[in-house]
């Protein structure tokens, strides 16, 4: 019997809350509080997004606005949904709605290969180390993305 998936990525809503907070307790070993990750969906609606499998969250991402850059904050996936393409997918569609003269800059934990591989996919780049970023010492890598703005060109 084949079975019809919906895939859609939209902006979170406040109800998604507490959704998206167990999602990010099953993510990372020092998850972010669900009052902050309330905070972002208000303050960030349009970078904020969430990828849902039948009406089901299965991923989130969400981009603050920092005074010289855009800075992606989180992005996970669901454990049952990862190496699927949908952490990819949310980053191609909250950098298509950032400005294209900011970069995109972002921490990640240094033994989080998989994350570092699929920014480095995206064009990321590593500038530098914070040691010891983490709760638990670990350091973090830091990486950018200079966004281009695209241009039109009339043949």
């Amino acid at each position: 019997m084949l079975t019809i998936t919906e895939q859609n990525i939209r902006p979170v809503r406040q109800d998604d809350v507490a959704e998206i907070s167990l999602l990010e307790e099953t993510s990372f070993n020092d998850p972010y509080p669900s009052y902050f990750l309330s905070e972002l969906a208000r303050d960030h609606p349009d970078t904020f997004l969430v990828l849902t499998l039948n009406n089901e969250i299965v991923a989130y991402g969400v981009v603050d606005h920092w005074e010289d850059h855009d800075h992606l904050i989180s992005i996970a996936v669901r454990p049952d949904s990862r190496r699927k393409g949908f952490g990819e997918r949310l980053l191609i569609e909250l950098e298509r709605r950032l400005s294209k003269e900011r970069p995109l800059e972002l921490e990640v934990r240094q033994s989080n290969l998989a994350a570092i591989q699929l920014y480095s996919k995206r064009g990321f780049t590593k500038t530098g180390t914070a040691e010891g970023y983490y709760g638990d010492g670990e350091d973090a890598i830091i990486m950018e993305k200079r966004l281009v703005k695209e241009t039109l060109v009339e043949s």
